[in-house]
């Protein structure tokens, strides 16, 4: 009888740390209340002045068409992640439209190996051009086999204006979750 109520327990705290680690967001700093605490920098700011919710928000402004700006954090993956949900509010103000369609105000995402060596091509899951006023953007990904790092990037990729960055966030989801997406 007490195999059975320690198997119970022990089932019981393993779906409530499941549950847990599916509600926990994996990026650091990503309301950008610490400055650009955790994020790699190329010519992001942070300002007080335009934010989605906290006290701050990332800024990245470029006026040279002719080059990339931006920041990115690179995430470790729990153990055996299938399943993540990446997202951010972006705001974009005078994004001009680039050479190319994808060209713009990006949210993007790479996935990495242990070494931190780039698997496969870059996944766009926003551009942005023009004038818009915050919206959520949002991936579901299945992590395939050898992925246990995302790099989350966000950057002025070849075109000029000001975008703002807030409550970004990457969480292990379950595969009902996952399926919401589909």
């Amino acid at each position: 009888m007490k195999v059975i109520k320690y198997m119970v327990a022990g089932i019981l705290i393993l779906a409530a740390t499941t549950h847990a680690l599916a509600q926990k967001n994996l990026v650091m700093n990503g309301g950008f209340e610490n400055e650009l605490e955790g994020w790699v920098d190329y010519s992001a700011k942070v300002t007080p002045y335009i934010y989605h919710s906290g006290k701050m928000s990332s800024a990245i402004f470029s006026a040279d068409s002719s080059k990339w700006t931006g920041m990115h954090q690179v995430v470790s993956l729990p153990k055996n992640t299938q399943y993540i949900l990446m997202s951010a509010k972006i705001k974009a103000d005078a994004v001009s439209t680039g050479k190319n369609p994808w060209n713009g105000a990006l949210f993007l995402f790479e996935t990495l190996n242990k070494q931190e060596a780039k698997i496969g091509e870059g996944i766009n899951i926003a551009s942005v051009t023009g004038d818009a006023d915050w919206k959520l953007y949002e991936k579901a990904y299945i992590i395939p086999p050898g992925i246990t790092k995302i790099k989350l990037l966000f950057a002025l990729g070849y075109v000029t204006g000001t975008m703002f960055v807030d409550d970004v966030s990457l969480k292990v989801i379950t595969q009902s979750e996952f399926e919401k997406y589909l």
